[in-house]
């Protein structure tokens, strides 16, 4: 005697009329099989998902689960409603969502499976089955779209970013996807319960969701699992880096086990989708570096050395190190929360304590160490420029203006801070400088000596701490992130620091400046990485608002805002020699000349350096760069 194909699945083991022996036998091996295949898809599931897992435990730090509200309410837009998936590559993004979602909304009927394999029913059989199944029904069809869409946009169209080797593994993925939605909708709209048909698709089903979970943990696919965690604890800031604490003989990454636990999850979150590595100015200009590669290559060490020290040319070439512009791209592209920068960091930081930097950076090592800033200029020759131009010494004034090294030394530059104080001046506010001002130390940082950004940073931090200051401005985007970063060496948490951007758009907006509104130009605004990426929403619209306001009408590049090119200063680049490829700068200007302004407006000192040099290179004499308060200082 047989068992009929309903008790296959157990579906209706309680209402069957069937009472054989023989059948109770075959349902009961059918369901210890069935518990069999769960117990061991879940098993090789798990074993290399812990072995991944336990490389966070030798790595430095901890997971960082604080201010839980305000990160739940990233992870809500960023994970579950794919905010930034969406927003960078809206198709691709959008398709990606839909089977995102889709497999939000299976999760119910998925367990509802397989608990009728052991004959019980999780949503029941009546209407509210129904409705769910209807609801489900829907997102399977948008599923089937999405993943056919990625599946083309994969093998057939092939953009750069996904890398030349096609993937088996994403091949297969899109068959399991596939062939669960197609199953669930014959199970639903074609099949007859209690048929043969019924049973095998009902197995068809169950099989591929446990050949799903088996292959996931060996694929980039991982990060269906950890992606929420990585996004729920990855910093609040861009490459946000934490002072080494020299006395406990940190020293930066040297080995695997140095890097950060969210670095270490990243390298296994990572999906390969490429945005980081098609926004990086670096590859993008032919350079080594590859940020996804960085990723893979961290992975690939992990996996292969286990806990074994490594250093780092033994997992990644040192060259590319060396090509980051700190620029953030690719952290704010990644739709998974991985920081790229941070490893980059964290490599030269360990490089820099053993004195290895390229050699072009030496003498920026030096001025700073003699002179307190990067040229080697002496304080003399930027208290001769204050005296000249009666700038007051800070005394308690309600505004500190926080110059930088450009603003003291640098010819052209000294046009932007007399700008700015005119600026000041016009409407009332009371002002000072530190004379004894130093370089804050970014480039030290960024190129990896941290222990002289520190000696750097806590003789500013006295005499910030000593002044009693309670606001800076500063007209350096660079000088603005470091600033704030000083909050970690013990400055005065309470100091509200500020962009001149935002300064300006203050005074604008309480009616203390008043421009002629006489002068009109067309000028294309190139966006500073450090504002536009770094400070967020703020730092994009706060520039063209002032600039607005200053008459400018603005035209914009190919690439701009978050999606901005870096002009290739930053990370200390703007101290080490772009041999490689193209040089960064040239390929900024050719975008921002083909727009056809007439003007470049710039918002950070080191942009007009590279610009005015790639314009130089390219002759072109009659496009100058202008910082946003020479707009706003020419309409008084």
């Amino acid at each position: 005697m047989g068992i009929c194909a309903g008790c296959l699945t157990g579906r209706y083991f309680l209402e069957c009329d069937v009472r054989i022996t023989d059948g109770e036998g075959r349902l009961m091996i059918e369901r210890l099989i069935l518990a069999a295949l769960i117990v061991a898809a879940t098993v090789l599931f798990w074993l290399p998902v812990q072995k991944r897992l336990n490389f966070l435990k030798p790595a430095k730090g901890t997971l960082d689960f604080n201010d839980f509200g305000r990160r739940f309410g990233r992870w809500i837009r960023e994970v579950l409603f794919q905010n930034r998936v969406i927003s960078q590559r809206p198709l691709a993004g959008l398709m990606h969502a839909f089977v995102f979602w889709g497999f939000v909304f299976f999760i119910p009927e998925t367990l509802h499976h397989f608990a009728e394999g052991f004959g019980f029913s999780l949503l029941g059989h009546g209407g509210f089955h129904a409705s769910v199944s209807a609801i489900v029904s829907v997102w399977a069809v948008l599923v089937i779209i999405g993943i056919l869409y990625l599946t083309f946009r994969r093998f057939i169209l092939r953009p750069e970013g996904l890398g030349k080797k096609l993937s088996a593994s994403s091949g297969l993925v899109a068959v399991f996807i596939v062939v669960l939605m197609v199953t669930y909708l014959l199970r639903l709209y074609s099949l007859e319960q209690g048929t043969l048909a019924y049973t095998i698709n009902w197995w068809i089903h169950a099989l591929t969701i446990l050949a799903f979970a088996v292959l996931v943990p060996h694929s980039k696919h991982l990060h269906l699992v950890l992606s929420p965690l990585t996004t729920f604890t990855k910093p609040f800031h861009l490459a946000e880096v934490k002072p080494l604490d020299f006395e406990k003989e940190e020293f930066g990454a040297v080995e695997l086990a140095d890097l950060d636990a969210h670095t270490a999850l990243g390298a296994f979150t990572c999906v390969e989708c490429g945005r980081c590595q098609d926004n990086c100015p670096a590859y993008q200009t032919g350079k080594v570096l590859n940020p996804k590669q960085i990723m893979l290559d961290l992975r690939q060490g992990y996996l292969s050395k286990g806990n074994a020290p490594v250093v780092a040319d033994e997992i990644l070439p040192l060259e590319a190190l060396w090509q980051c512009t700190t620029c953030g791209a690719c952290t704010f592209q990644c739709p998974v929360g991985i920081d790229q920068v941070i490893p980059i960091l964290e490599l030269r930081r360990g490089l820099g304590a053993e004195g290895e930097f390229p050699e072009p950076m030496t003498a920026l090592m030096k001025n700073l160490e003699r002179n307190g800033n990067p040229w080697g200029y002496t304080q003399n020759q930027a208290e001769e420029f204050l005296d000249e131009h009666g700038y007051p010494a800070y005394e308690n004034q309600d505004v500190l203006y926080w110059m930088g090294c450009l603003a003291r030394y640098d010819v052209q530059y000294r046009q932007v801070s007399l700008a700015f104080t005119r600026i000041l001046n016009a409407a009332g506010v009371d002002w000072g400088v530190l004379r004894e001002e130093k370089c804050t130390g970014d480039a030290a940082r960024r190129a990896g000596n941290e222990y002289q950004f520190q000696e750097l940073a806590m003789e500013n931090v006295e005499l910030l701490n000593a002044s009693g200051a309670k606001k800076i401005v500063t007209t350096c985007p660079h000088c603005l992130r470091t600033l704030e970063e000083y909050k970690e060496l013990e400055l005065n948490a309470d100091i509200e620091i500020l962009h001149h951007s935002t300064f300006i758009d203050t005074l604008l907006a309480e009616g203390k400046l008043k421009l002629t509104g006489d002068k009109t130009v067309k000028a294309v605004y190139h966006d500073p990485c450090y504002l536009s990426r770094y400070e967020g929403e703020k730092g994009r619209q706060t520039p063209r608002a002032v600039l607005r306001s200053a008459g400018v009408e603005l035209v914009e590049p190919e690439r701009t805002r978050e999606k901005s090119f870096c002009c290739g200063a930053g990370g200390a680049q703007m101290f080490n020699e772009e041999t490689a490829g193209e040089r960064i700068p040239h390929v900024r200007t050719e975008e921002l000349l083909r727009t056809g302004a007439k003007e470049i407006a710039a918002a950070c000192p080191f942009c007009p350096i590279m610009l005015r040099d790639a314009l130089a290179v390219k002759d072109v004499t009659d496009v100058p760069v202008k910082d946003i308060a020479e707009y706003v200082a020419d309409q008084l």
